[in-house]
């Protein structure tokens, strides 16, 4: 079985097919994995595949064809619902009352009325409070979606009204093999794109149409020549990365040697030949630090202190 545009995840799309050709649907589902590894869009897909119209979605696919997987695709079907954090990445309680509202209207014309809520960590707790009451007491012909990357996030007696169905990262070869197959990516490329995006085909396809590898490389190049400075916490996150990624090759190249599976593949040469400038356990404390940093600047550091701090640990060696 496959749905439209998925990559991997095979089990979850089975158990979730089965489910409709089985016809043991449940009222709520909560899809659970990191972020951009392709949730939402199997939740796209198993919202066409219970609403399919045609003969072949008994193979557990949907067809992508009649009337309602159209609508589904150009997100203008009158029963799916889709529910996203406003610009405060938060979803607020006039957002779930609305959906509760029309979820106590029949169906215009599908089979079951779909509300899909994506990042649904981002609830209030008084919206998801008012989530559970309905869950609680779900209507015939209503299936809920939740998607989240951060269960921890959400409340406990939620969890507890929905089928959790967990989604994992992708393997970088995978990755790698869409980006070249598929969209003819040239190998070096594909090859640091599929490391660098952790296995989530999200990320890896927001970049595919920039020059990732010179932006990239100009990065690593200021934190080279000690001049690595950031203008906001998103950029310094991404660089430091990065950074953490080059770091990462010096110490596999002094470890294992030429064999190391190195991300920089497109800067083997210069890694060789900078590798015995640094010991082990210099290479070590670096990355412990830069893990240390990312968790900080999730903590609403002040950047020109975080840049200092940066420039003093980083630059001075």
């Amino acid at each position: 079985m496959a749905f439209s545009g998925v990559k991997g995840h095979l089990p979850q799309i089975n158990s979730l097919s089965s489910c409709v050709l089985e016809d043991r649907l449940s009222n709520a589902y909560l899809f659970l994995g990191p972020a951009g590894v392709g949730k939402k869009l199997v939740a796209l897909n198993f919202a066409k595949l219970i609403n399919c119209q045609s003969e072949n979605a008994a193979s557990g696919n949907p067809c992508d064809e009649c009337p309602s997987c159209k609508k589904i695709n150009s997100f203008q079907h009158p029963d799916i619902f889709f529910i996203s954090p406003d610009s405060n990445g938060t979803i607020k309680i006039d957002s779930i009352r609305e959906c509760i509202k029309r979820s106590f209207l029949r169906p215009y014309e599908a089979r079951y009325k779909i509300i899909i809520i994506d990042e649904a960590e981002s609830m209030h707790d008084e919206a998801a409070n008012a989530l559970l009451k309905t869950l609680e007491e779900p209507q015939k012909n209503n299936i809920f979606i939740l998607i989240s990357a951060n269960e921890k996030r959400l409340l406990p007696t939620v969890i507890s009204r929905c089928r959790r169905i967990k989604f994992y990262a992708q393997g970088a070869e995978l990755i790698k093999k869409v980006l070249i197959d598929d969209y003819k990516m040239d190998e070096q490329k594909a090859h640091f794109i599929s490391h660098f995006s952790e296995g989530r085909f999200g990320p890896a396809l927001a970049v595919k149409d920039t020059d990732v590898l010179r932006a990239k490389n100009a990065l690593l190049d200021s934190f080279i020549a000690k001049r690595a400075k950031f203008k906001d916490k998103k950029e310094a996150k991404y660089a430091l990365n990065l950074f953490s990624g080059w770091l990462r090759d010096l110490l596999l190249l002094k470890i294992v040697g030429s064999k190391a599976a190195i991300i920089n593949i497109d800067r083997r040469q210069e890694l060789f030949s900078q590798k015995d400038k640094y010991t082990i356990s210099q290479l070590k404390r670096a990355i412990i630090f830069i893990k240390d940093a990312v968790f900080y600047l999730d903590r609403n550091i002040n950047m020109r202190l975080f840049n200092n701090l940066v420039r003093i640990k980083l630059c001075s060696d």
